[in-house]
C-alpha cells in the first residue's frame, strides 16, 4: 500500500479503497433489504404449510403442493445464505488480506463471486420457472381446465424453460476453453429469461382480472343480495388480481440488473437492493397464491347471510367429496368452490321474479362458473 511522506494514503489508494466501501455498502444494503423479504417469505411459508396440513396430506394435490413450496424455500434460503457468505467474504478480501496489495484484492474478491454465480444464477431463473407455472396452474384452474386459456402462457413459459437451460449452461461452464459467443448469448439469454417471465406473469394476472370482472358484472345482474362471513369468490379472485400486478410490478424492476450504471451514481444502490429482491419474491408470490387458495377452502369457509325477505338466515354449505375441496348446498346444484349463489331466503320474492332469478342462477351455473382449488 503506498503512502506519501507524511504517512497519509496516496489519492490513488484513498480512490481505490472508497470504490471498495462503496461496492461494500451495497452488498450490505443488498443482504439486509434481502433479509427482511426473507423474513417476510419465511411467514408465508409457515403459512402455506399450515394450510396444507390443514386441508390433508396424503392428496396428490397436497403432495405437489408441499413440494413446490418446500423446494421454493428451500432456494431461496440458499440464495441468500450465499448472498451472505459472499457479502462478509468480500469484506474480508478487500479490508482484511494485508498482505495481499490494495490493487490485487478486487481480484481475490472477484473469484469469491465467480465460485458461486452459476448457483445463484441456476436458482434465480429455475425458481421463477416453478413461480410461472404455480401462476399458470392458477389460472387453469379459475378457468376450469379451460386449455385455450392458457396456450399463451404455456408458450412464454417454454420459451422462458428453453433459454434459462440456454443460461445455466452458459453460468455453470468451467471448461478451459470458452463456449462460442459465450459473452453475448450469457445476457442475452438471462434477460430474455425475464422477459418471457414477465410476459407470463402480466398475461396471466389479465386473464384472471377479466374472470374477476366477468363474475362481478353477472352477481351484480342477479342482484343476489347476499353477504358472507369469511372471504367470497370475488375478494379471493381480486387478491388474486392484485397480488399479480404487484408482483408483476415488482419483476419488471428486475430490468435494473441488466443495466450498466457509472461508478458513483446512487442507481447502483438502488439496482443491488432490487436484484436482491428478486431473489426472495420469485419463491414468495407463487406461495402466497397457494396461501390465499388453501385459506380460502380451509379457515375462511364462507357462510352467506341474506338480507332479502325475514330476518338473517344463514345457509350451510356440505363438502362435495366428488371434487377437491368444493362445496355445495342441500337445495342448489354446484356451482365450483365457495361460488357465490342464491340463499335460501330468496323463497320469499315473488313467484315470477323468484323463477327469473332462478333462471338466471341456472344459466351462470353451467356458462361462467369460477372454480377457485
Amino acid at each position: 500500500m503506498a503512502s506519501n511522506s507524511s504517512g497519509l494514503l496516496s489519492e490513488a489508494d484513498a480512490l481505490l479503497l472508497k470504490s471498495y466501501a462503496s461496492l461494500t455498502i451495497q452488498e450490505v444494503l443488498g443482504i439486509l433489504f434481502e433479509g427482511v423479504f426473507f423474513g417476510a417469505y419465511s411467514i408465508f411459508f409457515a403459512l402455506a404449510v399450515y394450510s396444507i396440513r390443514k386441508g390433508g396430506v396424503r392428496s396428490r394435490k397436497a403432495i405437489i403442493m408441499s413440494a413446490v413450496v418446500g423446494y421454493l424455500y428451500a432456494a431461496s434460503v440458499t440464495a441468500w445464505a450465499v448472498d451472505c457468505y459472499i457479502a462478509f467474504k468480500n469484506i474480508h478480501s478487500l479490508f482484511m488480506t494485508t498482505e495481499i496489495p490494495l490493487l490485487d484484492r478486487a481480484d481475490l474478491a472477484d473469484d469469491t463471486f465467480n465460485k458461486f454465480v452459476g448457483v445463484q444464477e441456476m436458482l434465480f431463473v429455475f425458481n421463477a420457472i416453478v413461480a410461472d407455472a404455480v401462476v399458470i396452474w392458477r389460472t387453469w384452474a379459475v378457468y376450469q381446465g379451460w386449455i385455450p386459456a392458457i396456450v399463451a402462457p404455456c408458450v412464454l413459459l417454454l420459451a422462458a424453460f428453453v433459454f434459462a437451460l440456454i443460461d445455466v449452461t452458459f453460468s455453470l461452464y468451467q471448461g478451459s476453453t470458452p463456449l462460442p459467443g459465450a459473452a453475448t448469448i450469457y445476457v442475452k439469454s438471462q434477460i430474455l429469461v425475464w422477459g418471457f417471465s414477465l410476459g407470463t406473469n402480466i398475461l396471466c394476472t389479465l386473464l384472471i382480472g377479466f374472470k374477476a370482472w366477468q363474475h362481478r358484472k353477472i352477481m351484480k345482474e342477479l342482484s343476489l343480495g347476499v353477504k358472507y362471513h369469511g372471504i367470497s369468490t370475488e375478494n379471493v379472485l381480486s387478491l388474486l388480481v392484485e397480488s399479480g400486478f404487484i408482483y408483476s410490478f415488482l419483476w419488471g424492476t428486475q430490468i435494473m440488473g441488466y443495466l450498466i450504471f457509472g461508478p458513483n451514481s446512487p442507481w447502483n444502490f438502488i439496482s443491488e437492493v432490487v436484484v436482491r429482491i428478486g431473489r426472495q419474491i420469485t419463491g414468495m408470490y407463487p406461495t402466497l397464491i397457494i396461501v390465499i387458495v388453501n385459506f380460502k377452502r380451509t379457515m375462511w369457509e364462507q357462510y352467506p347471510i341474506t338480507t332479502r325477505g325475514h330476518g338473517l338466515n344463514s345457509l350451510n354449505w356440505a363438502v362435495n367429496t366428488g371434487r377437491s375441496g368444493g362445496t355445495r348446498t342441500d337445495t342448489r346444484p354446484e356451482v365450483g368452490i365457495h361460488l357465490d349463489t342464491v340463499s335460501e331466503a330468496t323463497r320469499a320474492d315473488s313467484g315470477i321474479h323468484r323463477r327469473d332469478k332462478q333462471l338466471a342462477y341456472e344459466e351462470f351455473s353451467s356458462q361462467d362458473r369460477v372454480v377457485v382449488l
